[in-house]
C-alpha cells in the first residue's frame, strides 16, 4: 500500500558487458514502482549515482521494456544473419553487401555472425512469447533463426572436414562476444559440440579470456583448450567463432593454406 514501509520496484539493468560501472552510472534507468510512491522512492535512490534520467512508469511496463530491448535486438540480429544465409547461396559477401546497403541514409542492418548469446537477448525474447504466443510471430521466427546460425556454420565446417585426412579444426573464441570471459548462451560453444558430435575431426578451441573448457565441453574427447600459436600451426581448419582483438591482430599470412570460416567478417 501507499503507507507501507517497505517500497519495491523494477528497474531493469541496460548494461555492455566490460562498461558495467560507467554504464550504470550513464545511461537512463526505467523504474517501475509497485506503487507511485515505490517508483519515486527508487528514482530518489538512484538519483544519488546516476547520471542519466530516471523515467516512472509502472512495475509491469519497466518488464515489458526491458524485455522489448533485447526481443528488438535479437529480430535485428536474425535479420542480419538470414541475409548472411540467403548472401552465401546466391555467391555474394554478406559484409560487402551489407556495408553498401547500409549506405542508405534509413537502413542501419547489422553485422551478422555464429549466432546470438548471452543471458539477455538470446533468453527475453521467449518471455513475450510465452505471455502472448499467438501475437508473436515475428519475434518467435527470429529466435528460431538466430538458434539455427551456428548449426548452419557447423554443418559448413563438418563438410569441409571431410575433404581432409585427419583433419585438425582451429576454433577461435568460445565467449558469446568479443573480449570478455562471459560464456552464457555461446553460440560459439554449440559450434564446436556439433564439431564434436559429427566426429568433423581434432578440435583446437583458443579462448584467450578463459583458463579451462566450459562444462559442456569439458572432458569430452577430442576437444581441448590450446593456445592460438599451437592451434594456428596444427589447423588445417580455422573457424573464427568471436571477434576477440587477438584474432583481429594475427598475421594473415599464418592462415595461408587453410581453409578459413570467417563467422564475423574481421579477416575480409
Amino acid at each position: 500500500s501507499e503507507d507501507a514501509d517497505i517500497h519495491i520496484a523494477h528497474s531493469p539493468e541496460r548494461v555492455l558487458p566490460g562498461r558495467v560501472i560507467a554504464e550504470l552510472i550513464r545511461n537512463d534507468r526505467v523504474i517501475g514502482g509497485i506503487t507511485r510512491v515505490c517508483g519515486e522512492r527508487t528514482a530518489a535512490l538512484y538519483d544519488l549515482a546516476v547520471e542519466g534520467e530516471c523515467l516512472l512508469t509502472t512495475a509491469p511496463t519497466a518488464e515489458l521494456v526491458k524485455l522489448s530491448e533485447n526481443a528488438y535486438r535479437d529480430v535485428n540480429i536474425a535479420f542480419a544473419n538470414e541475409l548472411s544465409v540467403i548472401s552465401e547461396r546466391l555467391g555474394i559477401d554478406p559484409w560487402e553487401a551489407i556495408e553498401l546497403a547500409n549506405h542508405h541514409p534509413r537502413v542501419n542492418i547489422l553485422q551478422p555472425g555464429p549466432g546470438v548469446g548471452g543471458h539477455c537477448i538470446a533468453v527475453d525474447p521467449w518471455f513475450i512469447v510465452d505471455s502472448a504466443p499467438q501475437h508473436s510471430d515475428l519475434i518467435r521466427a527470429a529466435r528460431k533463426v538466430n538458434d539455427a546460425k551456428p548449426h548452419h556454420l557447423a554443418e559448413q565446417v563438418i563438410a569441409a572436414a571431410k575433404d581432409v585426412s585427419s583433419p585438425v579444426i582451429a576454433c577461435l573464441g568460445l565467449t558469446y562476444k568479443a573480449d570478455i570471459d562471459d560464456l552464457r548462451q555461446s553460440p560459439a560453444v554449440t559450434v564446436v559440440q556439433r564439431l564434436i558430435e559429427a566426429k568433423a575431426g581434432k578440435i583446437l578451441a583458443v579462448e584467450p579470456h578463459v583458463q579451462s573448457l566450459p562444462p559442456e565441453l569439458d572432458g569430452t574427447p577430442g576437444v581441448s583448450l590450446a593456445n592460438l600459436d599451437e592451434a594456428l600451426e596444427a589447423a588445417d581448419i580455422v573457424v573464427l567463432l568471436v571477434d576477440h582483438k587477438d584474432f583481429k591482430d594475427i598475421n594473415r599470412g599464418r592462415l595461408s593454406g587453410k581453409r578459413i570460416f570467417d563467422a564475423r567478417g574481421i579477416w575480409r
